[in-house]
């Protein structure tokens, strides 16, 4: 099975934004976030999993300076020459990026924790790289509340085909974020995005995802009623010393 961002269903479906909620979700993320006084104008802002380069144009046309990191750099499309001066693209494992001590005020991981085999490691390295005061925006494929959990929720998972096979509960990514440093200061249940993509997905010929075989974000998930899944933001910071 191809990677899901390489099937021409799923990219007419999310255009450039690869997750639920595209750039109007991290608009609003961004919003918040400048508006409470976490993240300043101008702002370095690290994109972790940058795909096809959606989160970092936005930053581009937002004013803030950023650093995409992504394991498929090339592959995907996008190139440091597509991206504008106060923008740079690194090629780097995801689970274990190289980043220095306090280098960034801001760090978004978009639908990539639940790809990773140890999400909290990925976690405390960003804990690591932000600023004292710093934030972390996080949206990701979750599980309802009144399923049962995934196997995952011990915070290890083996990295399958499907993001939905790294979905926890909404209670268990906020530990994780705990438990990497960071303290949680807002969640939107954004489930109604997930089944926007879905939709779309049917709509350009997904036919799989329509019978209930496949996740909207590809990949199979047995036992599990796909109506167990929906679609969160977080937002944490990590206290000033």
């Amino acid at each position: 099975m191809n990677a899901l961002w390489e099937r021409p269903d799923f990219r007419r479906a999310a255009g450039d934004a690869w997750r639920p909620g595209g750039v109007a979700l991290t608009s609003r993320a961004l919003d918040r976030c400048a508006a409470s006084g976490w993240l300043p104008q101008g702002g370095l802002v690290l994109d972790l999993g940058s795909g096809a380069g959606a989160t970092l144009r936005l930053l581009a046309e937002r004013g803030y300076r950023a650093v995409g990191l992504d394991k498929h750099v090339g592959a995907t499309g996008l190139k440091c020459d597509n991206l504008a001066d106060t923008c740079c693209l690194v090629c780097a494992d995801l689970a274990h990026p190289p980043l220095a001590a306090a280098c960034v005020d801001c760090v978004l991981c978009e639908c990539v924790l639940s790809l990773l085999a140890d999400p909290l490691a990925a976690l405390k390295a960003t804990y690591t790289a932000l600023r004292p005061g710093g934030v972390l925006v996080v949206s990701d494929l979750m599980l309802r509340q009144g399923y049962a959990p995934a196997p995952a929720d011990s915070g290890i998972v083996s990295v399958g085909s499907s993001c939905l096979a790294g979905a926890r509960a909404q209670a268990v990514w906020r530990g994780l974020m705990e438990a990497a440093g960071f303290r949680p200061v807002h969640f939107e249940d954004n489930s109604r995005a997930l089944v926007e993509l879905a939709a779309r997905m049917v709509w350009y010929g997904e036919d799989s995802a329509g019978q209930g075989k496949n996740c909207a974000c590809g990949g199979s998930v047995p036992g599990k009623d796909l109506r167990a899944f929906g679609y969160g933001l977080w937002i944490a910071r990590k206290e000033t010393l």
